[in-house]
Protein backbone atom coordinates (compact mmCIF):
# COMPACT_ATOMS: atom_id res chain seq x y z
CA UNK A 1 0.00 0.00 0.00
CA UNK A 2 0.90 3.39 -0.74
CA UNK A 3 2.43 5.50 2.13
CA UNK A 4 1.39 9.33 2.83
CA UNK A 5 2.48 11.61 0.21
CA UNK A 6 1.89 15.00 -0.87
CA UNK A 7 -1.50 14.36 -2.46
CA UNK A 8 -2.20 10.86 -1.89
CA UNK A 9 -3.80 8.96 -4.66
CA UNK A 10 -6.83 6.65 -4.09
CA UNK A 11 -6.31 3.08 -5.18
CA UNK A 12 -9.71 2.82 -5.96
CA UNK A 13 -10.84 4.78 -9.19
CA UNK A 14 -13.52 7.15 -8.37
CA UNK A 15 -16.52 6.78 -10.96
CA UNK A 16 -17.58 10.42 -12.47
CA UNK A 17 -19.48 9.47 -15.75
CA UNK A 18 -22.18 7.36 -16.93
CA UNK A 19 -22.10 3.35 -17.35
CA UNK A 20 -19.81 1.22 -18.99
CA UNK A 21 -20.47 -0.59 -23.07
CA UNK A 22 -19.96 -3.80 -24.93
CA UNK A 23 -17.41 -2.93 -27.61
CA UNK A 24 -19.66 -2.32 -30.29
CA UNK A 25 -23.03 -0.76 -28.73
CA UNK A 26 -22.03 3.15 -29.58
CA UNK A 27 -20.65 4.81 -32.37
CA UNK A 28 -18.30 7.75 -32.24
CA UNK A 29 -17.94 10.47 -35.13
CA UNK A 30 -16.07 13.25 -33.72
CA UNK A 31 -12.70 14.01 -33.01
CA UNK A 32 -8.75 14.86 -34.17
CA UNK A 33 -6.89 11.12 -33.37
CA UNK A 34 -8.65 7.92 -35.70
CA UNK A 35 -7.78 4.97 -33.13
CA UNK A 36 -9.63 2.32 -34.86
CA UNK A 37 -11.54 2.25 -38.31
CA UNK A 38 -14.38 4.28 -38.34
CA UNK A 39 -13.57 5.88 -34.52
CA UNK A 40 -12.33 8.35 -34.20
CA UNK A 41 -11.67 9.89 -30.25
CA UNK A 42 -11.87 13.45 -29.08
CA UNK A 43 -9.57 14.96 -26.63
CA UNK A 44 -12.13 15.12 -24.16
CA UNK A 45 -12.41 11.40 -24.32
CA UNK A 46 -9.40 11.16 -23.85
CA UNK A 47 -9.61 12.99 -20.63
CA UNK A 48 -12.47 11.13 -19.25
CA UNK A 49 -10.36 7.96 -19.73
CA UNK A 50 -7.53 9.39 -18.02
CA UNK A 51 -10.18 10.81 -15.55
CA UNK A 52 -11.92 7.22 -14.87
CA UNK A 53 -8.97 4.53 -15.02
CA UNK A 54 -5.61 4.43 -13.28
CA UNK A 55 -3.16 6.92 -15.37
CA UNK A 56 -0.78 3.91 -16.39
CA UNK A 57 -3.51 2.25 -18.64
CA UNK A 58 -4.25 5.58 -20.72
CA UNK A 59 -0.94 4.81 -22.05
CA UNK A 60 -2.02 1.38 -23.44
CA UNK A 61 -1.90 0.32 -27.07
CA UNK A 62 -4.87 2.14 -29.04
CA UNK A 63 -6.58 -0.74 -29.20
CA UNK A 64 -7.61 -1.05 -25.05
CA UNK A 65 -7.82 2.34 -25.11
CA UNK A 66 -11.02 2.56 -27.74
CA UNK A 67 -12.43 -0.49 -25.32
CA UNK A 68 -11.85 1.28 -22.15
CA UNK A 69 -13.60 4.87 -24.62
CA UNK A 70 -16.43 2.36 -25.55
CA UNK A 71 -16.51 0.87 -22.05
CA UNK A 72 -16.78 4.73 -20.33
CA UNK A 73 -19.27 6.31 -23.18
CA UNK A 74 -23.26 5.94 -22.79
CA UNK A 75 -25.27 6.12 -26.29
CA UNK A 76 -28.79 6.19 -25.07
CA UNK A 77 -30.70 9.33 -23.90
CA UNK A 78 -32.63 7.16 -21.71
CA UNK A 79 -29.83 5.74 -19.39
CA UNK A 80 -27.87 9.11 -19.14
CA UNK A 81 -26.10 9.29 -15.37
CA UNK A 82 -24.18 7.01 -12.96
CA UNK A 83 -25.98 6.13 -9.90
CA UNK A 84 -24.58 5.07 -6.34
CA UNK A 85 -25.10 1.45 -5.24
CA UNK A 86 -27.68 1.19 -2.44
CA UNK A 87 -27.16 -1.91 -1.03
CA UNK A 88 -24.09 -3.71 0.74
CA UNK A 89 -24.65 -7.01 -0.28
CA UNK A 90 -25.00 -5.41 -3.97
CA UNK A 91 -21.48 -3.84 -3.18
CA UNK A 92 -20.05 -7.12 -2.41
CA UNK A 93 -21.60 -9.45 -5.16
CA UNK A 94 -19.74 -6.02 -7.72
CA UNK A 95 -16.40 -5.84 -5.88
CA UNK A 96 -16.10 -9.77 -6.30
CA UNK A 97 -15.19 -9.67 -10.14
CA UNK A 98 -15.37 -5.83 -11.21
CA UNK A 99 -13.29 -3.90 -8.44
CA UNK A 100 -10.15 -5.66 -9.70
CA UNK A 101 -11.22 -4.87 -13.30
CA UNK A 102 -11.88 -0.84 -11.99
CA UNK A 103 -8.94 -0.81 -10.52
CA UNK A 104 -6.87 -1.74 -13.48
CA UNK A 105 -5.35 -4.99 -11.94
CA UNK A 106 -7.11 -6.96 -14.37
CA UNK A 107 -8.22 -6.69 -18.19
CA UNK A 108 -10.95 -9.13 -18.97
CA UNK A 109 -14.42 -8.16 -19.51
CA UNK A 110 -17.02 -6.39 -16.60
CA UNK A 111 -19.71 -8.65 -15.44
CA UNK A 112 -21.61 -5.74 -13.91
CA UNK A 113 -20.23 -2.70 -15.27
CA UNK A 114 -18.17 0.28 -13.48
CA UNK A 115 -21.44 1.11 -11.32
CA UNK A 116 -25.32 1.26 -11.55
CA UNK A 117 -27.26 3.21 -14.01
CA UNK A 118 -30.25 3.75 -11.95
CA UNK A 119 -31.41 4.14 -8.32
CA UNK A 120 -32.60 1.37 -6.25
CA UNK A 121 -35.85 0.39 -7.39
CA UNK A 122 -39.10 -1.55 -6.08
CA UNK A 123 -40.47 -3.93 -8.86
CA UNK A 124 -43.40 -6.74 -7.93
CA UNK A 125 -42.71 -10.03 -7.29
CA UNK A 126 -44.81 -12.24 -6.13
CA UNK A 127 -42.91 -14.04 -3.29
CA UNK A 128 -41.18 -10.73 -1.75
CA UNK A 129 -42.22 -9.51 1.45
CA UNK A 130 -44.98 -6.86 0.35
CA UNK A 131 -45.14 -7.91 -2.94
CA UNK A 132 -41.66 -6.00 -4.26
CA UNK A 133 -38.27 -6.83 -4.28
CA UNK A 134 -35.19 -4.52 -4.00
CA UNK A 135 -33.69 -3.99 -7.49
CA UNK A 136 -30.79 -2.09 -9.07
CA UNK A 137 -29.47 -2.43 -12.94
CA UNK A 138 -25.54 -2.07 -14.18
CA UNK A 139 -25.03 -2.59 -17.58
CA UNK A 140 -24.15 -5.90 -17.81
CA UNK A 141 -26.81 -7.18 -15.21
CA UNK A 142 -29.77 -6.75 -12.64
CA UNK A 143 -29.03 -7.13 -8.96
CA UNK A 144 -31.67 -8.22 -6.80
CA UNK A 145 -32.45 -8.95 -3.62
CA UNK A 146 -35.87 -10.86 -3.32
CA UNK A 147 -36.03 -11.98 0.69
CA UNK A 148 -33.85 -9.83 3.33
CA UNK A 149 -34.48 -12.13 6.27
CA UNK A 150 -32.76 -15.16 4.13
CA UNK A 151 -29.06 -16.31 4.74
CA UNK A 152 -27.13 -13.28 3.68
CA UNK A 153 -23.77 -15.38 3.27
CA UNK A 154 -25.80 -17.44 0.35
CA UNK A 155 -24.06 -16.86 -2.81
CA UNK A 156 -28.07 -16.81 -4.13
CA UNK A 157 -28.70 -13.77 -1.50
CA UNK A 158 -28.43 -11.77 -4.17
CA UNK A 159 -29.42 -13.08 -7.80
CA UNK A 160 -29.77 -11.46 -11.20
CA UNK A 161 -33.04 -12.95 -12.94
CA UNK A 162 -33.25 -14.85 -15.52
CA UNK A 163 -33.06 -11.77 -17.92
CA UNK A 164 -32.43 -13.44 -21.29
CA UNK A 165 -35.35 -16.12 -21.16
CA UNK A 166 -37.65 -12.99 -20.58
CA UNK A 167 -36.41 -11.09 -23.27
CA UNK A 168 -36.75 -13.89 -25.74
CA UNK A 169 -40.28 -15.61 -24.84
CA UNK A 170 -41.51 -12.33 -23.56
CA UNK A 171 -42.91 -13.52 -20.69
CA UNK A 172 -41.85 -11.47 -17.46
CA UNK A 173 -41.38 -12.67 -14.63
CA UNK A 174 -43.02 -11.73 -11.19
CA UNK A 175 -42.82 -14.03 -8.98
CA UNK A 176 -41.38 -17.93 -8.82
CA UNK A 177 -44.39 -19.16 -11.41
CA UNK A 178 -45.63 -16.02 -12.20
CA UNK A 179 -45.51 -14.53 -15.45
CA UNK A 180 -47.00 -12.10 -17.71
CA UNK A 181 -47.18 -12.53 -21.57
CA UNK A 182 -45.86 -9.74 -23.10
CA UNK A 183 -43.96 -8.98 -26.62
CA UNK A 184 -40.57 -9.94 -26.73
CA UNK A 185 -37.53 -7.75 -26.98
CA UNK A 186 -37.01 -5.54 -29.93
CA UNK A 187 -33.34 -4.72 -28.70
CA UNK A 188 -30.76 -5.56 -30.34
CA UNK A 189 -28.47 -8.70 -28.66
CA UNK A 190 -24.85 -8.07 -29.75
CA UNK A 191 -23.76 -4.66 -31.96
CA UNK A 192 -24.20 -1.41 -32.22
CA UNK A 193 -28.04 -0.55 -30.97
CA UNK A 194 -29.10 1.01 -34.29
CA UNK A 195 -27.52 -1.49 -36.71
CA UNK A 196 -30.57 -2.38 -38.69
CA UNK A 197 -28.93 -5.88 -39.72
CA UNK A 198 -28.22 -7.16 -36.34
CA UNK A 199 -30.40 -10.09 -34.49
CA UNK A 200 -32.53 -8.69 -31.44
CA UNK A 201 -33.59 -10.92 -29.20
CA UNK A 202 -37.31 -11.99 -30.51
CA UNK A 203 -35.57 -13.56 -33.30
CA UNK A 204 -33.85 -16.32 -31.00
CA UNK A 205 -37.30 -17.02 -29.71
CA UNK A 206 -38.01 -20.17 -32.37
CA UNK A 207 -34.12 -21.13 -31.72
CA UNK A 208 -35.10 -22.30 -27.85
CA UNK A 209 -35.71 -26.00 -29.00
CA UNK A 210 -32.89 -26.12 -31.85
CA UNK A 211 -30.93 -29.28 -31.92
CA UNK A 212 -27.95 -29.16 -29.70
CA UNK A 213 -24.33 -29.06 -31.77
CA UNK A 214 -22.29 -32.31 -30.94
CA UNK A 215 -19.65 -32.03 -28.52
CA UNK A 216 -16.16 -31.73 -30.95
CA UNK A 217 -17.91 -29.87 -33.96
CA UNK A 218 -16.76 -26.64 -35.21
CA UNK A 219 -19.16 -23.63 -34.92
CA UNK A 220 -19.64 -22.22 -38.03
CA UNK A 221 -23.18 -21.60 -37.76
CA UNK A 222 -24.44 -18.24 -38.30
CA UNK A 223 -28.04 -16.51 -37.56
CA UNK A 224 -29.41 -13.18 -39.49
CA UNK A 225 -32.02 -10.54 -38.69
CA UNK A 226 -34.58 -12.70 -39.56
CA UNK A 227 -33.93 -15.41 -37.38
CA UNK A 228 -32.59 -17.98 -40.09
CA UNK A 229 -30.19 -20.12 -39.99
CA UNK A 230 -27.16 -20.86 -42.29
CA UNK A 231 -23.89 -22.17 -42.46
CA UNK A 232 -20.67 -20.73 -43.59
CA UNK A 233 -17.78 -22.73 -43.63
CA UNK A 234 -15.34 -19.95 -43.65
CA UNK A 235 -15.99 -19.44 -40.11
CA UNK A 236 -14.14 -22.73 -38.89
CA UNK A 237 -11.05 -20.69 -39.38
CA UNK A 238 -11.85 -19.21 -35.41
CA UNK A 239 -11.77 -22.81 -34.25
CA UNK A 240 -14.66 -22.58 -32.24
CA UNK A 241 -16.20 -25.58 -31.16
CA UNK A 242 -19.11 -27.38 -28.82
CA UNK A 243 -17.30 -27.63 -25.63
CA UNK A 244 -20.00 -29.62 -23.69
CA UNK A 245 -23.47 -30.52 -23.72
CA UNK A 246 -25.71 -28.92 -20.65
CA UNK A 247 -28.60 -31.77 -20.32
CA UNK A 248 -30.75 -29.51 -18.43
CA UNK A 249 -31.29 -27.71 -21.45
CA UNK A 250 -29.94 -29.73 -24.11
CA UNK A 251 -27.85 -27.49 -25.32
CA UNK A 252 -23.87 -26.98 -26.49
CA UNK A 253 -21.98 -24.49 -24.80
CA UNK A 254 -19.17 -23.02 -27.41
CA UNK A 255 -15.67 -23.76 -25.66
CA UNK A 256 -14.74 -19.76 -25.75
CA UNK A 257 -17.34 -19.36 -23.16
CA UNK A 258 -17.25 -22.99 -21.54
CA UNK A 259 -13.61 -21.62 -20.33
CA UNK A 260 -14.59 -18.08 -19.54
CA UNK A 261 -17.10 -19.85 -17.55
CA UNK A 262 -14.48 -22.07 -15.45
CA UNK A 263 -11.73 -19.36 -15.53
CA UNK A 264 -9.83 -18.60 -12.90
CA UNK A 265 -8.42 -14.52 -11.75
CA UNK A 266 -8.26 -12.26 -9.40
CA UNK A 267 -10.93 -11.41 -7.38
CA UNK A 268 -12.19 -8.96 -4.35
CA UNK A 269 -13.90 -10.61 -1.18
CA UNK A 270 -13.43 -10.49 2.25
CA UNK A 271 -11.80 -7.32 2.13
CA UNK A 272 -8.90 -8.53 -0.10
CA UNK A 273 -7.76 -9.40 -3.48
CA UNK A 274 -6.69 -13.14 -4.30
CA UNK A 275 -6.67 -15.48 -7.17
CA UNK A 276 -9.84 -17.91 -7.50
CA UNK A 277 -12.67 -19.30 -9.86
CA UNK A 278 -14.54 -15.81 -11.15
CA UNK A 279 -17.67 -17.44 -10.75
CA UNK A 280 -18.92 -20.39 -7.47
CA UNK A 281 -19.61 -22.53 -10.46
CA UNK A 282 -19.44 -22.31 -13.82
CA UNK A 283 -23.54 -21.10 -14.65
CA UNK A 284 -23.73 -19.07 -11.46
CA UNK A 285 -23.62 -15.94 -13.50
CA UNK A 286 -25.02 -16.73 -16.95
CA UNK A 287 -27.50 -19.73 -16.05
CA UNK A 288 -27.94 -22.90 -18.49
CA UNK A 289 -27.84 -22.34 -21.73
CA UNK A 290 -30.86 -21.85 -23.94
CA UNK A 291 -29.62 -21.55 -27.38
CA UNK A 292 -26.81 -23.02 -29.46
CA UNK A 293 -23.97 -20.58 -30.60
CA UNK A 294 -24.67 -18.24 -33.71
CA UNK A 295 -22.07 -16.42 -35.70
CA UNK A 296 -23.72 -12.93 -36.13
CA UNK A 297 -22.68 -10.07 -38.63
CA UNK A 298 -22.80 -6.85 -37.12
CA UNK A 299 -22.03 -3.30 -36.63
CA UNK A 300 -19.45 -2.66 -33.88
CA UNK A 301 -18.44 0.89 -33.44
CA UNK A 302 -20.00 1.09 -37.27
CA UNK A 303 -17.48 -1.54 -38.59
CA UNK A 304 -18.84 -5.17 -39.59
CA UNK A 305 -17.79 -7.45 -37.59
CA UNK A 306 -17.89 -11.47 -36.80
CA UNK A 307 -19.59 -11.96 -33.09
CA UNK A 308 -20.35 -15.19 -32.10
CA UNK A 309 -23.52 -14.72 -29.48
CA UNK A 310 -24.76 -17.33 -27.33
CA UNK A 311 -27.91 -16.84 -24.65
CA UNK A 312 -28.26 -18.21 -21.89
CA UNK A 313 -31.12 -18.04 -18.77
CA UNK A 314 -29.45 -15.24 -17.68
CA UNK A 315 -27.03 -13.61 -19.95
CA UNK A 316 -26.05 -13.22 -23.83
CA UNK A 317 -22.57 -13.76 -23.98
CA UNK A 318 -20.52 -12.53 -27.22
CA UNK A 319 -16.88 -13.30 -28.22
CA UNK A 320 -14.93 -10.88 -30.60
CA UNK A 321 -11.96 -12.48 -32.01
CA UNK A 322 -10.77 -9.20 -33.15
CA UNK A 323 -10.84 -7.99 -29.43
CA UNK A 324 -7.68 -7.78 -27.40
CA UNK A 325 -7.26 -11.07 -25.34
CA UNK A 326 -9.59 -10.49 -22.02
CA UNK A 327 -11.82 -8.56 -23.68
CA UNK A 328 -12.41 -11.47 -26.48
CA UNK A 329 -15.34 -12.81 -24.45
CA UNK A 330 -17.72 -10.19 -22.77
CA UNK A 331 -21.05 -10.68 -21.19
CA UNK A 332 -23.38 -8.37 -23.48
CA UNK A 333 -25.22 -5.10 -21.88
CA UNK A 334 -28.40 -6.91 -20.63
CA UNK A 335 -29.17 -4.81 -17.59
CA UNK A 336 -29.65 -1.72 -20.42
CA UNK A 337 -31.32 -3.53 -23.02
CA UNK A 338 -33.90 -5.50 -20.00
CA UNK A 339 -34.07 -2.06 -18.71
CA UNK A 340 -35.11 -0.48 -22.08
CA UNK A 341 -37.37 -3.33 -22.81
CA UNK A 342 -39.08 -3.19 -19.55
CA UNK A 343 -39.53 0.88 -19.03
CA UNK A 344 -38.98 1.95 -22.84
CA UNK A 345 -40.61 -0.78 -24.67
CA UNK A 346 -43.38 -1.92 -22.36
CA UNK A 347 -43.87 1.68 -21.03
CA UNK A 348 -43.76 0.66 -17.49
CA UNK A 349 -42.80 2.95 -14.91
CA UNK A 350 -39.43 3.05 -12.47
CA UNK A 351 -40.62 2.97 -8.65
CA UNK A 352 -37.88 4.34 -6.44
CA UNK A 353 -36.84 2.41 -3.63
CA UNK A 354 -36.30 5.37 -1.24
CA UNK A 355 -32.84 3.86 -0.44
CA UNK A 356 -31.38 6.99 0.08
CA UNK A 357 -31.16 11.06 -1.02
CA UNK A 358 -29.02 12.24 -4.07
CA UNK A 359 -26.54 15.23 -3.20
CA UNK A 360 -23.84 17.01 -4.80
CA UNK A 361 -20.75 17.67 -2.18
CA UNK A 362 -20.05 21.28 -2.45
CA UNK A 363 -17.17 21.55 0.08
CA UNK A 364 -14.96 18.94 2.02
CA UNK A 365 -14.56 20.49 5.71
CA UNK A 366 -12.30 17.19 6.76
CA UNK A 367 -11.83 13.74 6.39
CA UNK A 368 -14.82 12.70 7.56
CA UNK A 369 -17.23 15.93 6.92
CA UNK A 370 -18.74 16.84 4.52
CA UNK A 371 -21.06 20.15 2.75
CA UNK A 372 -24.26 19.04 0.63
CA UNK A 373 -26.86 20.76 -1.32
CA UNK A 374 -29.64 18.69 -2.56
CA UNK A 375 -31.27 18.71 -5.25
CA UNK A 376 -34.60 21.13 -4.43
CA UNK A 377 -31.25 23.85 -3.02
CA UNK A 378 -31.25 22.77 0.71
CA UNK A 379 -27.73 22.77 1.83
CA UNK A 380 -26.29 20.37 4.74
CA UNK A 381 -23.36 19.65 6.41
CA UNK A 382 -22.90 15.69 6.94
CA UNK A 383 -20.95 13.73 9.23
CA UNK A 384 -20.06 10.59 8.16
CA UNK A 385 -21.36 7.49 10.47
CA UNK A 386 -18.61 5.19 11.73
CA UNK A 387 -15.49 6.78 10.86
CA UNK A 388 -13.41 8.94 12.29
CA UNK A 389 -10.12 10.51 10.58
CA UNK A 390 -7.53 12.24 12.08
CA UNK A 391 -7.84 16.23 13.10
CA UNK A 392 -6.43 18.99 10.52
CA UNK A 393 -7.76 21.69 12.80
CA UNK A 394 -6.03 23.11 15.72
CA UNK A 395 -3.19 20.34 16.35
CA UNK A 396 -2.90 18.77 13.19
CA UNK A 397 -2.68 14.47 13.19
CA UNK A 398 -0.89 12.39 11.36
CA UNK A 399 -2.37 11.53 8.16
CA UNK A 400 -5.56 14.35 8.66
CA UNK A 401 -4.18 16.07 5.82
CA UNK A 402 -3.85 13.29 3.72
CA UNK A 403 -7.44 11.81 5.02
CA UNK A 404 -8.84 15.27 3.76
CA UNK A 405 -7.17 14.92 0.17
CA UNK A 406 -8.37 11.82 0.23
CA UNK A 407 -12.10 12.71 0.90
CA UNK A 408 -11.74 16.02 -1.58
CA UNK A 409 -10.21 13.99 -4.18
CA UNK A 410 -13.67 11.80 -4.24
CA UNK A 411 -16.48 13.70 -3.40
CA UNK A 412 -16.01 16.61 -3.74
CA UNK A 413 -18.38 18.91 -6.87
CA UNK A 414 -19.26 15.02 -7.17
CA UNK A 415 -22.85 13.32 -6.64
CA UNK A 416 -23.38 11.17 -3.56
CA UNK A 417 -26.17 9.37 -1.97
CA UNK A 418 -26.86 9.77 1.38
CA UNK A 419 -27.72 7.11 3.43
CA UNK A 420 -29.41 7.64 6.92
CA UNK A 421 -29.68 4.93 9.79
CA UNK A 422 -31.51 5.61 12.82
CA UNK A 423 -30.13 9.06 14.33
CA UNK A 424 -30.81 12.07 11.98
CA UNK A 425 -28.14 14.48 12.79
CA UNK A 426 -25.77 14.65 15.92
CA UNK A 427 -25.61 17.10 18.52
CA UNK A 428 -24.29 19.90 16.83
CA UNK A 429 -26.87 19.58 13.78
CA UNK A 430 -24.55 17.63 11.31
CA UNK A 431 -26.64 14.99 9.45
CA UNK A 432 -25.38 11.44 10.45
CA UNK A 433 -24.93 9.70 6.93
CA UNK A 434 -23.36 6.54 4.81
CA UNK A 435 -22.31 8.23 1.94
CA UNK A 436 -22.34 6.16 -1.20
CA UNK A 437 -20.22 6.95 -4.59
CA UNK A 438 -20.45 5.12 -7.51
CA UNK A 439 -20.87 1.15 -6.36
CA UNK A 440 -18.82 2.15 -3.42
CA UNK A 441 -20.07 2.86 0.38
CA UNK A 442 -17.06 5.52 0.97
CA UNK A 443 -17.33 5.21 4.96
CA UNK A 444 -15.51 2.08 4.27
CA UNK A 445 -13.47 2.63 1.64
CA UNK A 446 -11.52 5.53 3.84
CA UNK A 447 -11.20 2.49 6.44
CA UNK A 448 -10.21 -0.08 4.31
CA UNK A 449 -7.38 2.55 2.52
CA UNK A 450 -5.97 3.41 6.21
CA UNK A 451 -7.29 7.06 6.15
CA UNK A 452 -10.09 6.19 9.24
CA UNK A 453 -10.39 4.17 11.84
CA UNK A 454 -13.95 3.00 13.48
CA UNK A 455 -15.65 4.54 15.58
CA UNK A 456 -19.51 3.59 16.49
CA UNK A 457 -22.06 5.15 18.55
CA UNK A 458 -25.19 3.34 18.99
CA UNK A 459 -27.71 3.34 17.30
CA UNK A 460 -26.32 4.16 14.24
CA UNK A 461 -24.15 0.52 14.18
CA UNK A 462 -25.87 -0.82 10.45
CA UNK A 463 -22.64 -0.95 8.90
CA UNK A 464 -20.20 -1.33 12.04
CA UNK A 465 -19.44 -5.00 11.42
CA UNK A 466 -18.46 -4.06 7.38
CA UNK A 467 -15.98 -1.08 8.92
CA UNK A 468 -14.48 -3.58 11.89
CA UNK A 469 -13.45 -6.18 8.99
CA UNK A 470 -11.94 -3.47 6.74
CA UNK A 471 -9.79 -1.90 9.69
CA UNK A 472 -8.70 -5.18 10.60
CA UNK A 473 -7.54 -5.97 6.93
CA UNK A 474 -5.88 -2.51 6.78
CA UNK A 475 -4.45 -2.39 10.16
CA UNK A 476 -2.43 -6.04 9.07
CA UNK A 477 -1.37 -4.09 5.75
CA UNK A 478 -0.17 -1.79 7.56
CA UNK A 479 -2.52 0.53 4.95
CA UNK A 480 -2.32 4.22 5.45
CA UNK A 481 -1.74 5.59 8.64
CA UNK A 482 -1.74 2.11 10.02
CA UNK A 483 2.06 1.90 8.32
CA UNK A 484 2.80 5.86 9.03
CA UNK A 485 1.71 6.67 12.26
CA UNK A 486 3.54 6.30 15.78
CA UNK A 487 0.48 6.03 17.59
CA UNK A 488 -3.27 5.57 16.07
CA UNK A 489 -4.87 9.59 16.17
CA UNK A 490 -8.76 7.81 15.18
CA UNK A 491 -10.78 5.17 17.49
CA UNK A 492 -11.13 1.91 16.37
CA UNK A 493 -8.29 -0.48 18.30
CA UNK A 494 -5.78 2.35 19.07
CA UNK A 495 -2.46 0.97 18.95
CA UNK A 496 -0.54 1.78 22.73
CA UNK A 497 0.72 5.06 23.03
CA UNK A 498 3.91 5.80 24.56
CA UNK A 499 4.67 4.79 28.13
CA UNK A 500 4.54 7.69 30.34
CA UNK A 501 7.67 9.82 31.76
CA UNK A 502 9.26 7.98 35.20
CA UNK A 503 7.58 11.33 36.96
CA UNK A 504 4.05 11.78 35.34
CA UNK A 505 1.78 14.35 36.24
CA UNK A 506 -0.07 13.74 39.19
CA UNK A 507 -3.41 12.13 37.68
CA UNK A 508 -6.35 14.32 38.89
CA UNK A 509 -9.02 12.74 40.65
CA UNK A 510 -11.60 11.12 38.47
CA UNK A 511 -14.23 11.85 41.00
CA UNK A 512 -15.07 15.58 41.43
CA UNK A 513 -15.25 17.12 44.56
CA UNK A 514 -18.79 18.25 45.59
CA UNK A 515 -19.37 21.98 43.34
CA UNK A 516 -21.91 23.97 42.22
CA UNK A 517 -24.01 23.07 38.81
CA UNK A 518 -21.40 23.30 35.82
CA UNK A 519 -22.28 26.73 33.67
CA UNK A 520 -24.05 26.32 30.65
CA UNK A 521 -20.36 27.26 29.19
CA UNK A 522 -18.82 23.93 30.45
CA UNK A 523 -19.37 21.00 28.50
CA UNK A 524 -20.06 18.03 31.13
CA UNK A 525 -18.00 15.38 29.34
CA UNK A 526 -15.39 17.40 30.95
CA UNK A 527 -16.43 17.59 34.93
CA UNK A 528 -12.96 18.85 36.38
CA UNK A 529 -12.45 21.90 34.14
CA UNK A 530 -14.24 24.58 32.05
CA UNK A 531 -14.05 23.55 28.37
CA UNK A 532 -17.31 25.06 26.20
CA UNK A 533 -18.88 22.79 23.93
CA UNK A 534 -18.28 23.11 19.64
CA UNK A 535 -18.46 24.83 18.14
CA UNK A 536 -15.62 25.45 17.68
CA UNK A 537 -13.93 21.89 17.82
CA UNK A 538 -11.54 22.20 19.84
CA UNK A 539 -8.34 20.44 20.25
CA UNK A 540 -5.76 19.88 23.13
CA UNK A 541 -3.44 22.46 22.33
CA UNK A 542 -6.00 25.02 22.36
CA UNK A 543 -6.75 24.52 26.14
CA UNK A 544 -4.32 25.09 29.03
CA UNK A 545 -5.53 21.61 30.56
CA UNK A 546 -3.64 18.35 30.61
CA UNK A 547 -4.41 14.41 31.99
CA UNK A 548 -8.30 15.35 33.13
CA UNK A 549 -10.95 13.01 33.28
CA UNK A 550 -13.05 13.12 30.14
CA UNK A 551 -16.73 11.75 30.14
CA UNK A 552 -18.47 10.36 26.86
CA UNK A 553 -19.32 11.53 24.19
CA UNK A 554 -16.07 13.80 24.67
CA UNK A 555 -17.22 16.19 21.39
CA UNK A 556 -14.03 17.33 21.26
CA UNK A 557 -11.80 14.09 21.12
CA UNK A 558 -9.76 14.83 23.92
CA UNK A 559 -9.37 10.97 24.54
CA UNK A 560 -8.83 9.47 21.60
CA UNK A 561 -7.59 6.21 23.05
CA UNK A 562 -11.18 5.73 25.48
CA UNK A 563 -8.86 5.62 28.31
CA UNK A 564 -10.96 8.32 30.20
CA UNK A 565 -7.86 10.67 30.66
CA UNK A 566 -7.41 13.74 28.08
CA UNK A 567 -4.75 15.51 26.70
CA UNK A 568 -2.27 12.84 27.60
CA UNK A 569 0.68 13.85 25.69
CA UNK A 570 1.63 17.20 23.97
Amino acid sequence: MSRISATPKPSFSPYTASSSLEVGECTLTCGRETLHPGIEVTEVMRRTVSRLVRPELVALRPALLLLLVLTLLLPSPLLVQAAPTGHDAFLDTWARSDLPVAQGRVSRTWMWGPEPFTTPLREPYAEAPGGFRLVQYFDKSRMEITNPLTDRSSPWYVTNGLLARELITGQLQLGDATFQAVPPAQVNVAGDPDDPNAPTYANFAHLLAAAPLPVGSVVTQTLDNAGIVRDDPGLARYAVTAAVLVPETNHSVASVFWGFMNARGLVYTGWRFREDTLFPNPFYATGFPITEPYWVRVRVAGTPRDVLVQCFERRCLTYTPENPPGWQVEAGNIGQHYYRWRYEQLGRTPQQAGVYELATVTNVVDGDTIDVEFRDGRTARVRLIGVDTPEVYGEVECFGVAASQFTAEWLNRKQVALERDVSETDRYGRLLRYVWIGPYLFNELLVREGYAGVTTYPPDVKYAWRFREAERVAREERAGLWGVCPSSPVGGGQEPLPEPPLSPTPLPTLTPSPSPEPSPTCDPSYPTVCIPPPPPDLDCSDIPYRRFPVLPPDPHRFDPDRDGIGCEVG
